[in-house]
């Protein structure tokens, strides 16, 4: 049977915008309306499949619990492999003797959490391998583009955001320790005093933030 990978024609490591556009190129592709009237049937069939993968693969929650299933199914039947293999072994060089002692319960899941953990592993390495790569790519790509004359703009996601409000915080709280630091305030204090350039700055922007609060500060004691 085949995975929702290879209904939708890509890697078990590819990224949600890969996933993305295979989807697009195969709904097109199979789109019954697009069919002739006698392999529309085979195309509503073909694209309720790739509805279906597309739902899972494009949901990150979904696609986890999916490949969790997935190496689950793969590495007990690696497991069951293993043991027929080794059982079969067994036999043609022992043929005289009494035949193995087959796997216990405790054994197999033994097994089998081992064999699912090495998996996982695995998984984890060919997708760091695949981010790496892929970021080399987008580099390149993005150089090709910029000694064209291109400017490169990049979209604004939740992890990007998330990264910026964590360095603003790094920054806010190294800047705390700096200025409640006896020696470190001394010296902030007599560069701001002795350059008017950055004193103006400073000042324009305590300014501003202080607009901004006095005018939030009489919002809610109007609305009391």
């Amino acid at each position: 049977m085949k995975t929702l990978y290879e209904i939708l024609e890509v890697s078990e490591n590819a990224s949600k915008e890969i996933v993305e556009k295979a989807y697009k190129v195969l709904a097109k592709k199979y789109h019954p309306d697009l069919q002739a009237e006698g392999d529309k049937q085979e195309a509503e069939k073909k694209m309720k499949q790739i509805n279906e993968a597309y739902e899972v693969l494009s949901d990150e929650e979904k696609r986890k619990e999916y490949d969790l299933k997935l190496a689950q199914e793969r590495s007990k039947e690696e497991v069951q492999k293993q043991s027929k293999s080794e059982y079969n072994q067994n036999q043609y060089r022992q043929p005289y003797q009494t035949q193995t002692k087959p796997m216990s319960e405790k054994e197999y899941r033994e097994a089998l959490k081992r064999q699912y953990q090495e998996r996982r592993e695995e998984q984890e390495r060919q997708r760091q391998m695949q981010e790496q790569y892929e970021q080399r790519y987008q580099q390149a790509y993005e150089g090709y583009l910029r000694s064209l004359g291109y400017k490169i703009k990049y979209k604004w996601t939740w992890k990007r955001f998330r990264d910026l409000m964590i360095t603003i915080f790094i920054i806010i709280v190294i800047c705390a320790i700096l200025w409640f630091f006896p020696l470190t305030n001394k010296l902030i204090m007599d560069f701001y005093n002795s350059n008017s350039i950055i004193q103006a700055v400073i000042d324009t922007i305590g300014n501003v933030f202080k607009g901004i609060w006095n005018g939030i500060c009489a919002v809610f004691q109007k609305n009391k």
